[in-house]
């Protein structure tokens, strides 16, 4: 399905709507945490609205396929890694997947008012890996959430891909799964540069978009000494889901 190109016009349209849906249901999860007594299921309807909001504002459909392949048992901690090419990805995640998931969120983020607020009270994690001492208190703090049932969502390439080929992966989310013994879901969003790449500001609607739930990796069959193996059998996984070339 091609996509058409919005206007100058409707790309502001969609840019202020998606700002103020955020703000709105940022709002609601703090106002939420006071009022509500199971936060965590609150939290989860309001990220799916949110999310499903946006991805209405452009006119996507989502295809989803491997949901076999996505554990139902939530007594070890688990990490989805995803494929990171557009601005959309973390709401597409949340619409295909519908479990309680959460995001490994940038420090700077914890910075902004309301939105930070929101990441709080919303269990959202955030790994300080600059500070050893703080990093292992995060990890302990983050195993316990998974522990608990949330699903840990990483991009391990980092930033934002402008074409949509799968990017160098960076270290951190592969130390969390090590340190963390996880189940790691391989998570590939094919096509999605095709709605919005990387920090490009333009918009392509009415398009469906193809999710697909690779099989698990358990992180606890590895080391340090194995982190490389591990990387490329993630990468392998997701880029033959992709239909990219492996030895990229």
């Amino acid at each position: 399905m091609s996509g058409q190109k919005a206007s100058r016009l409707k790309f502001l349209w969609i840019a202020t709507q998606t700002g103020l849906i955020t703000f709105y249901y940022c709002c609601r999860i703090i106002f939420g945490s006071k009022f509500v007594r199971e936060l965590r299921p609150f939290v989860d309807r309001m990220m799916r609205l949110w999310a499903e909001k946006l991805l209405k504002l452009i006119a996507v459909k989502i295809n989803v396929t491997g949901q076999s392949n996505f554990p139902n048992d939530t007594s070890r901690p688990v990490i989805v890694m995803c494929n990171h090419s557009s601005l959309y990805d973390i709401p597409t995640s949340i619409v295909a997947l519908n479990t309680s998931l959460r995001m490994l969120a940038k420090k700077e983020l914890f910075k902004i008012p309301v939105f930070s607020a929101a990441l709080r009270r919303g269990e959202f994690l955030s790994i300080d890996r600059h500070n050893r001492e703080q990093s292992l208190k995060d990890l302990e703090v983050a195993k316990a959430k998974m522990l608990s049932g949330i699903i840990l969502w990483v991009a391990p390439e980092g930033t934002r891909s402008k074409d949509g080929k799968l990017a160098e992966f960076k270290k951190g989310g592969f130390h969390i799964a090590l340190d963390t013994k996880a189940l790691v879901i391989p998570l590939v969003i094919k096509n999605i540069h095709k709605v919005q790449a990387g920090s490009d500001l333009q918009l392509f609607l009415n398009q469906q978009i193809d999710v697909e739930i690779c099989q698990p990796i358990d992180a606890a069959e590895f080391n340090v000494e194995t982190r490389r193996e591990f990387v490329a059998l993630v990468r392998e996984r997701m880029l033959t889901a992709l239909q990219q070339n492996c030895a990229n």
